[in-house]
């Protein structure tokens, strides 16, 4: 399963419009590969829709993509304070049509990408660089994500940014860290 983002235009135009002419077209379809599921907790409550579809003819762009057999849409309605918000998402799938399955496997997947957001926000406070000029903010990224998965496979007993500290402090520390 892969989310599908903007930088993957023609295939998510088309996804999006596919979810569009369904809806308008077969309502049925629609709703019997529909399953909600309400959570709440920390003060919000948020809502997840997926929408799960059969790969169709329709879809030109599937062509490119081996063992492609269902598209997904994931819409998460947040409550916090009052004020909602809503955001929408699309992904691409070698699974079929598993509405259940398909809620664990993006519910798990989000868990990880949070959580090395949260390091990397945290720890390296990637949100608040201002490397801004050609390849450099990509490549910074990789950076990041490879000293931040050296400190988490590292058996040194201390949390990712304490391990970065010792290994600037330590030429030890640090062979340890990068070859374990």
């Amino acid at each position: 399963m892969l989310q599908v983002k903007n930088n993957q235009g023609k295939l998510s135009n088309e996804i999006k419009a596919y979810f569009h002419k369904e809806r308008r077209d077969n309502k049925e379809l629609i709703s019997s590969h529909s399953f909600s599921i309400t959570n709440d907790g920390h003060g919000r409550i948020e809502q997840r829709t997926y929408v799960q579809l059969p790969v169709s003819s329709w879809i030109e762009q599937r062509e490119g993509w081996a063992n492609l057999r269902s598209v997904i849409e994931v819409t998460r309605v947040r409550y916090l304070n009052g004020k909602h918000s809503s955001e929408t998402t699309y992904y691409i799938s070698s699974l079929g049509v598993n509405l259940p399955l398909i809620a664990k496997t993006i519910r798990s997947h989000w868990a990880i990408e949070n959580s090395s957001h949260w390091v990397l926000d945290m720890t390296f406070k990637e949100d608040e660089s201002r490397i801004r000029r050609g390849d450099a903010p990509e490549n910074m990224a990789t950076f990041r994500r490879f000293a931040m998965n050296l400190a988490r496979l590292s058996p040194i007993k201390d949390s990712v940014k304490g391990k970065l500290k010792q290994a600037a402090w330590s030429d030890d520390v640090r062979q340890q860290i990068i070859f374990g």
